[in-house]
């Protein structure tokens, strides 16, 4: 299986050698990013014993993961190039290849073309189609996209309102609860200039099933959501502030995260209801040598099937630099989980200390190479029996330490 994989990616990249040829090399960018290591545990009860973690410490039914030391392995590597162009007018094609946890599993992840200066009053706007990461928003330190919409779509970006950048998409990803097709109508005014450091970014999302047939009347349809996001920036660093608030099939949608409880559409389930959420994320320099990183994090989901959650997440990663390229940072996080029918709460937090050597100084120095150790304590009440939208059920009280330890490199470029 893997060879046949390779020679499907070795194909895919012989197939790019034309771009190479038509295109100028200055119109050739190459893009990409990973993370790769080993993390061990002392608890047997992990991957059958066997002495290394095969997934991420959370909360159980819970969202995010604070990634220091607490991440799986990814990779994704791509190259754009134009690959026509007459006078102001051009087209360029993106292809992106990603990975799996294992060293062998390589796919294509992102396969997109855009149109640039082919509408004569807008010389700035985009036409695009393809399959790509859309206009992704996230939490880099709990490792949450929180407006992920990124799927096979068509859509015109940048068009230019003197007052904001309009964006209009039509998308068209898979419902995560039944693999029925869905429409998603992403509709974005972003760089609303509200100063000389902050602006603000509005969007509208509406997702529907082509087809509506199903045997149970009840079963949700559609669902909308609205998304808000603030950014400021300052002299000590930068903040986010995200506000975002579903109905039915988005109460709770469009957010991903690594090994998480995925539910960005929820069609093919009773799941009328509401959501409303909150992130607030940033870094703080304090001194040359010395920034943290945090985040704070709520959501409330209120259905009507009373299979809902409450969601809270917090935390902070200060970071010392000794030298140029030598640093250590501690990552402290707790999250909690409470079902909506009141069974139960989960939680979670996690100490983790890194020692770091890593291109410059700052929170966002990459490449990193880290060797870390971390200690967490788990504590569970409830759970979904194994299924993503399974009923909240109350289980046995259980509590688990941790001690896990290990290493990884972390680039992009």
């Amino acid at each position: 299986m893997k060879q046949k994989t390779l020679v499907r990616a070795l194909g895919l990249t012989l197939a790019l050698a034309p771009l190479a040829s038509i295109a100028a090399v200055e119109n050739l960018t190459y893009f990409g990013y990973a993370k790769w290591g080993n993390i061990y545990t002392d608890n047997d009860e992990h991957n059958d014993g066997k002495g290394e973690r095969n997934d991420v410490i959370r909360a159980t039914q819970g969202y995010g993961n604070y990634r220091l030391g607490n991440e799986m392995n990814w990779w994704e590597a791509g190259i754009k190039a134009d690959v026509w162009q007459q006078g102001d007018a051009y087209f360029d094609t993106t292809i992106y290849l990603g990975s799996g946890q294992s060293w062998g599993d390589i796919g294509t992840v992102q396969m997109w073309a855009a149109g640039h200066g082919l509408l004569d009053t807008q010389n700035g706007a985009i036409v695009w189609a393809g399959e790509r990461f859309y206009r992704r928003h996230e939490v880099h330190m709990i490792d949450i996209k929180y407006w992920d919409t990124s799927s096979t779509g068509l859509g015109i970006e940048n068009w230019d309102l003197g007052f904001a950048k309009g964006h209009l998409a039509w998308m068209s990803p898979d419902s995560s609860a039944d693999g029925r097709t869905l429409h998603n109508i992403d509709a974005r005014l972003s760089d609303i200039e509200l100063s000389e450091s902050a602006d603000l970014t509005v969007g509208l999302n509406y997702i529907f099933t082509q087809n509506s047939s199903y045997d149970d009347s009840n079963i949700t349809t559609s669902g909308a959501m609205l998304s808000a996001l603030y950014r400021q920036a300052w002299e000590y660093g930068s903040n986010t502030f995200a506000f975002q608030y579903g109905t039915d099939a988005l109460a709770g949608g469009l957010m991903s995260a690594e090994g998480g409880s995925n539910r960005k559409y929820s069609t093919g389930v009773e799941h009328d209801g509401y959501s409303w959420r909150i992130f607030n994320s940033g870094d703080l320099n304090v001194n040359e040598d010395f920034q943290v990183m945090y985040s704070i994090a709520y959501q409330d989901k209120n259905l009507d099937n009373q299979e809902g959650e409450k969601w809270f997440s917090v935390g902070a990663r200060p970071q010392y630099s000794w030298t140029e390229y030598m640093a250590t940072a501690l990552e402290v996080g707790y999250e909690s989980v409470e079902a909506q029918n009141d069974v139960g709460t989960n939680d979670m937090y996690k100490v983790t200390v890194a020692q770091m050597f890593q291109a410059g100084k700052g929170v966002w120095a990459r490449p990193s190479i880290r060797l870390f150790a971390t200690y967490s304590e788990k504590t569970d009440e409830w759970n979904r029996g194994g299924e993503v939208y399974g009923s909240a059920q109350s289980i046995s009280k259980k509590n688990v330490d941790e001690i896990t330890f290990g290493f990884n490199v972390e680039t992009w470029w």
